[in-house]
């Protein structure tokens, strides 16, 4: 009997570790500030999309993502599939503003396409690092796409 109670014991503990581990949340990929770029947080993209002419939005998640709800006049350019190309027909110089978000700090995607258009010469770059995670938790609404 004393021989079954210690395995029983390992896989009650190993069934409170996996618990404890579902529990967790991810931890983040992303940073939280890139050289070349500006970091905003929510009320920051509040005030460069109704004060900054000719800002160019990014949402650089999936495309099935972002049509279930993104940030108002973003685009969608897949962080994956950013080329100079891709972002060059959206963003008409390299001086003009480019905001870049994606779902958040566990997503990265963000952090990819800034890291892009900062090597490819873009000057006024802007990262969102938080995304979407936090514009939900501010209650900020979302634009719905087809």
């Amino acid at each position: 009997m004393k021989s079954l109670r210690i395995p029983l014991l390992f896989a009650a503990l190993g069934l409170v570790s996996a618990a404890a581990l579902a529990q967790a949340p991810p931890p983040p990929i992303a940073p939280m500030e890139i050289a070349g770029a500006t970091t905003v947080n929510y009320e920051g993209v509040i005030g460069l999309i109704e004060k900054t002419p000719g800002l160019v939005v990014v949402d650089g998640r999936l495309l099935a993502d972002y049509r279930k709800g993104h940030i108002e006049k973003a685009i969608n350019i897949v962080s994956d599939e950013m080329t100079e190309g891709a972002l060059a027909s959206h963003v008409a110089t390299k001086q003009k503003p480019v905001l870049f978000y994606c779902q958040g700090l566990t997503c990265g995607r963000a952090a990819a396409s800034v890291r892009k258009a900062v090597g490819w010469g873009y000057t006024k770059i802007y990262y969102y690092p938080t995304g979407l995670d936090e514009w939900l938790k501010q209650g900020m609404p979302l634009v719905r796409s087809k």
